[in-house]
């Protein structure tokens, strides 16, 4: 038998009366008996041992329900990126909510966000989200740079009457060309509705 999270092979510890991965150490299983053929007194030590060199040096708790659903959901998360150099895990967020919601995000996103940063960008990026929550919801269903991107877009082009440049927005939010000119037309359609007025003041 092998263990359902690591595959690492499973063990009875005859003392606690349970089967317990050799690798991980989360229970698998609660014995029913002790009176199991094979018991040997040797096995049990060193399998326990085992256990006990592999957590102690990290004061992790192996058997508490806790550890068992950080180690889940960390499992779960290397499943889901493996294989996708572009994401990454922000595992402080994953193991603090308990859900997946926002806490793995592509390294362009990341980007993104250090140079708003960087640039001193974020008043003027939630200035925009604001409106366009107002003006269209839909229009902040994309990926998370693009967002920001058409986000400060829309705050510029009220403000300045004009769009930021394409350099601008492709080294500040990490978005392709290609992306920048799909944003610069959502932003001229907006315009041309007439909407951008009521928001100067904003």
């Amino acid at each position: 038998m092998k263990c359902e999270f690591c595959g690492g092979i499973l063990v009875w510890d005859y003392e606690r009366g349970e089967v317990v991965c050799s690798h991980c150490g989360i229970v698998q299983d609660k014995l029913t008996s002790n009176d199991i053929p094979g018991y040997a007194v040797s096995e049990k030590v060193e399998h326990m041992d085992l256990r006990e060199n592999r957590f102690e040096d990290n004061r992790i708790k192996v058997y508490s329900p806790r550890y068992r659903r950080i180690l889940r959901l960390y499992l779960t998360a290397s499943r889901k990126i493996n294989g996708k150099p572009w994401l990454e895990v922000d595992y402080n967020k994953l193991f603090t909510t308990g859900k997946f919601v926002k806490t793995i995000v592509s390294s362009a996103s990341i980007k993104a966000r250090e140079s708003i940063e960087k640039y001193g960008y974020w008043e003027l990026v939630n200035r925009g989200l604001r409106v366009l929550e107002k003006v269209n919801p839909a229009l902040l269903a994309r990926s998370e740079r693009c967002k920001y991107a058409l986000a400060y877009m829309v705050t510029k082009f009220i403000e300045t009457g004009k769009i930021p440049s394409e350099e601008e927005i492709v080294s500040v939010f990490n978005v392709s060309g290609t992306s920048y000119r799909r944003l610069r037309t959502v932003v001229l359609n907006i315009q041309n509705q007439h909407v951008f007025m009521h928001f100067k003041n904003m």
